[in-house]
């Protein structure tokens, strides 16, 4: 068949590669120069089946009430964003109650860890060693109350066998010592071993490559405004450089997923969050991190990247607006100064690369992946902040479902 694949970050791309990998004629429109320039461009790097928690855990109302206005808090939401929030922000609410959560937190797992299956897979082809990371993140607690927060959660960890240590702030600075100068603020932490992280923009490029030399066409500077239909579904996708035929549609532009379903009559619970990072050279910091630590507290994780080091964390609801707020990027910083305050004697404000991104977070904390009302269209979004923590599986996944040959995790879960 031919498939178009719209979008080409890390979702877009795993699909149209393994679909590639099953000998269709695929085609991947993206409205960039280049693959991953948006969303997929520098995130925190991480592949953490540990890190499964949707945003919308219980509390989080009160919790974004009284951050409301903040500029300095985790989760921030604009007054601009409220009418666009209206109904998925009741689904998002409903969605937090305990029950709901804990269930949602499990198929989050069950598909980060099929996705390590998957990259696995890729390693050989992609030469996935040379993505400037390893294995192993440390979650860190600054208080009992979070630690318990913790511990509890680990539970869904253990059930569907994410392997973990809880080990109090001695072990966490042996495990990582660059840790030591806040040893004394530390109450414990949550070591994962089997965690990933690295350059997700480079694993981009090599997988761009890799679908190349499959066949797949990339068009980028190009833009879908729209798409033919016939008695069958999608007969042609529009763009701004001509109509591209289609046997059928992949739909993975992120949040902008939305709007493009939305000239199909096929509705979407996403909503965009801008994430912040900010990546900095190392330079002559002898005492630097080797593997991802992520603070519960501060809701950061600062991850090593060869010789850079990238922080990432909060997060705002603010629409599709992807400038970058000054005033966010000095929470990064301050953020970065908190879990290394040694570092910033080392600290190159002439180096600093900042970054905004849109993650596409559905309301009920899970991915979107399957076939639409459409007959022959398919979506692949909704991952939030766990985009390459569940990409590959993800292409693999919907690539299995396009070929109706039954995937390997539970596609149900996850179906529109």
């Amino acid at each position: 068949m031919k498939i178009v694949v719209v979008g080409s970050g890390l979702i877009g791309l795993s699909t149209a590669y393994f679909l590639a990998k099953s000998q269709h004629d695929v085609v991947v429109i993206e409205r960039q120069s280049g693959p991953a320039l948006e969303t997929s461009f520098a995130n925190g790097g991480l592949l953490t089946p540990s890190l499964s928690d949707p945003w919308n855990a219980p509390g989080v109302a009160s919790k974004m009430l009284s951050w409301l206005g903040r500029e300095d808090s985790p989760v921030l939401l604009r007054p601009k964003a409220l009418p666009s929030l209206a109904v998925w922000g009741l689904q998002f609410l409903s969605e937090s109650r305990q029950v709901k959560f804990s269930r949602n937190m499990a198929r989050n797992v069950r598909l980060a860890q099929y996705n390590l299956t998957v990259m696995d897979s890729l390693a050989a082809d992609l030469s996935l060693k040379a993505l400037e990371g390893g294995r192993g993140t440390l979650k860190v607690a600054r208080d009992q109350a979070t630690m318990d927060h913790m511990i509890a959660l680990s539970g869904i960890l253990k059930d569907q066998s994410v392997g973990f240590e809880v080990v109090d702030q001695h072990r966490a600075c042996e495990i990582e010592p660059a840790l030591v100068p806040i040893r004394n603020k530390l109450v414990g932490a949550l070591f994962c071993p089997d965690d990933g992280f690295g350059d997700a923009h480079l694993f981009c490029q090599r997988l761009a490559q890799s679908a190349k030399a499959l066949g797949v066409t990339f068009q980028f500077d190009t833009s879908v405004t729209g798409f033919e239909q016939a008695s069958h579904g999608v007969s042609a996708v529009l763009t701004d450089a001509g109509a591209v035929a289609a046997d059928a549609v992949v739909i993975a532009a992120g949040s902008y997923s939305v709007a493009l379903a939305a000239k199909l009559g096929v509705r979407l619970p996403v909503r965009p969050c801008k994430g912040y990072s900010l990546t900095v050279p190392i330079g002559n910091w002898q005492a630097g991190p080797k593997m991802p630590v992520i603070d519960d507290a501060l809701h950061a994780v600062v991850t090593p990247l060869g010789d850079r080091l990238r922080v990432a964390g909060t997060a705002e609801f603010s629409g599709f607006d992807t400038e970058i707020n000054p005033h966010r990027i000095e929470n990064v910083k301050r953020l970065m100064a908190q879990i290394y305050p040694e570092f910033m004697a080392h600290y190159d404000e002439a180096a600093a690369e900042p970054w905004a991104g849109l993650r596409p977070v559905s309301a009920t904390g899970v991915p979107i992946i399957g076939k639409t009302t459409v007959p022959n269209c398919f979506v692949n979004t909704g991952h939030g902040h766990l985009g390459w923590s569940m990409a590959a599986g993800s292409g693999k996944a919907l690539a299995d479902v396009i070929n109706q040959t039954p995937p390997a995790i539970a596609i149900a879960d996850y179906q529109p």
